[in-house]
Protein backbone atom coordinates (compact mmCIF):
# COMPACT_ATOMS: atom_id res chain seq x y z
CA UNK A 1 0.00 0.00 0.00
CA UNK A 2 3.05 2.90 0.75
CA UNK A 3 3.86 2.14 -2.69
CA UNK A 4 0.83 2.82 -4.07
CA UNK A 5 0.25 6.31 -1.64
CA UNK A 6 3.93 7.45 -2.69
CA UNK A 7 2.72 6.87 -6.84
CA UNK A 8 -0.32 9.27 -5.71
CA UNK A 9 1.56 12.25 -4.30
CA UNK A 10 3.42 13.31 -6.58
CA UNK A 11 -0.42 14.39 -8.61
CA UNK A 12 -1.85 16.12 -5.41
CA UNK A 13 -3.68 12.99 -4.38
CA UNK A 14 -3.73 12.55 -0.47
CA UNK A 15 -5.61 11.62 1.98
CA UNK A 16 -7.59 14.77 2.18
CA UNK A 17 -10.04 13.58 -1.00
CA UNK A 18 -13.40 11.56 -0.13
CA UNK A 19 -12.11 9.35 -2.34
CA UNK A 20 -8.66 8.62 -1.56
CA UNK A 21 -9.19 5.57 0.27
CA UNK A 22 -11.46 3.75 -2.37
CA UNK A 23 -8.69 4.68 -4.99
CA UNK A 24 -5.50 3.49 -3.07
CA UNK A 25 -8.16 0.27 -2.80
CA UNK A 26 -8.75 -0.24 -6.52
CA UNK A 27 -5.21 0.22 -7.19
CA UNK A 28 -4.62 -2.38 -4.65
CA UNK A 29 -6.83 -5.17 -6.15
CA UNK A 30 -5.58 -4.39 -9.39
CA UNK A 31 -2.12 -4.84 -8.57
CA UNK A 32 -2.77 -7.73 -6.78
CA UNK A 33 -4.57 -9.54 -9.86
CA UNK A 34 -3.89 -7.61 -12.87
CA UNK A 35 -6.68 -10.20 -14.31
CA UNK A 36 -9.05 -7.93 -12.06
CA UNK A 37 -8.93 -5.04 -15.02
CA UNK A 38 -10.36 -7.52 -17.36
CA UNK A 39 -13.64 -6.88 -15.52
CA UNK A 40 -13.27 -3.33 -14.11
CA UNK A 41 -17.08 -2.68 -12.99
CA UNK A 42 -17.50 -6.21 -11.41
CA UNK A 43 -13.89 -7.04 -9.69
CA UNK A 44 -12.39 -3.59 -9.06
CA UNK A 45 -14.96 -1.12 -8.48
CA UNK A 46 -18.17 -3.26 -6.67
CA UNK A 47 -15.51 -5.18 -4.29
CA UNK A 48 -14.11 -1.62 -3.46
CA UNK A 49 -17.77 -0.55 -2.93
CA UNK A 50 -18.42 -3.62 -0.91
CA UNK A 51 -15.49 -2.98 1.82
CA UNK A 52 -16.27 0.35 2.12
CA UNK A 53 -20.44 -0.13 2.47
CA UNK A 54 -21.29 2.15 -0.80
CA UNK A 55 -22.48 2.00 -4.25
CA UNK A 56 -19.71 0.95 -7.30
CA UNK A 57 -21.04 4.30 -8.95
CA UNK A 58 -19.78 6.09 -5.56
CA UNK A 59 -16.10 4.23 -6.42
CA UNK A 60 -16.49 5.17 -9.94
CA UNK A 61 -17.43 8.79 -9.12
CA UNK A 62 -15.01 9.21 -7.00
CA UNK A 63 -11.94 8.03 -8.84
CA UNK A 64 -12.97 10.26 -11.67
CA UNK A 65 -12.24 13.32 -8.95
CA UNK A 66 -9.31 12.08 -8.36
CA UNK A 67 -8.34 11.06 -11.83
CA UNK A 68 -9.22 14.75 -12.64
CA UNK A 69 -7.02 16.40 -9.59
CA UNK A 70 -4.12 13.74 -11.33
CA UNK A 71 -4.43 15.33 -14.54
CA UNK A 72 -4.41 19.18 -13.18
CA UNK A 73 -1.52 18.48 -11.25
CA UNK A 74 0.87 16.31 -13.53
CA UNK A 75 -0.53 15.25 -16.98
CA UNK A 76 3.55 14.90 -18.00
CA UNK A 77 4.08 12.29 -15.47
CA UNK A 78 0.70 10.13 -15.82
CA UNK A 79 2.23 10.29 -19.88
CA UNK A 80 5.15 8.98 -18.67
CA UNK A 81 3.45 6.45 -16.59
CA UNK A 82 1.32 5.28 -19.08
CA UNK A 83 3.92 4.74 -21.81
CA UNK A 84 1.80 6.38 -24.06
CA UNK A 85 1.13 9.78 -24.89
CA UNK A 86 -2.42 10.77 -23.45
CA UNK A 87 -4.37 13.76 -25.07
CA UNK A 88 -6.84 14.21 -22.81
CA UNK A 89 -7.73 12.88 -19.00
CA UNK A 90 -7.63 9.17 -18.73
CA UNK A 91 -11.24 7.32 -17.56
CA UNK A 92 -11.07 6.07 -14.23
CA UNK A 93 -10.67 2.66 -15.39
CA UNK A 94 -7.82 3.42 -17.46
CA UNK A 95 -6.31 5.56 -14.78
CA UNK A 96 -6.57 2.52 -12.84
CA UNK A 97 -4.66 0.67 -15.68
CA UNK A 98 -1.98 3.34 -15.87
CA UNK A 99 -1.15 3.17 -11.99
CA UNK A 100 -1.46 -0.64 -11.50
CA UNK A 101 1.01 -1.61 -14.54
CA UNK A 102 3.24 1.10 -13.32
CA UNK A 103 3.79 -0.16 -10.02
CA UNK A 104 3.87 -3.77 -11.25
CA UNK A 105 6.47 -2.58 -13.77
CA UNK A 106 8.70 -0.71 -11.35
CA UNK A 107 8.34 -3.91 -9.21
CA UNK A 108 9.87 -6.32 -11.94
CA UNK A 109 12.89 -3.73 -12.76
CA UNK A 110 13.60 -2.82 -8.84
Amino acid sequence: MTTILETLRPFGITRCYKGFPLTVYAIHLAVMEEDRLEEITEKIYRETADHFGCKWTAVERNLRTVVSRAWQVNPDLLCRMAGYPLTAAPTASEFIEIIASYIIRSRQTS
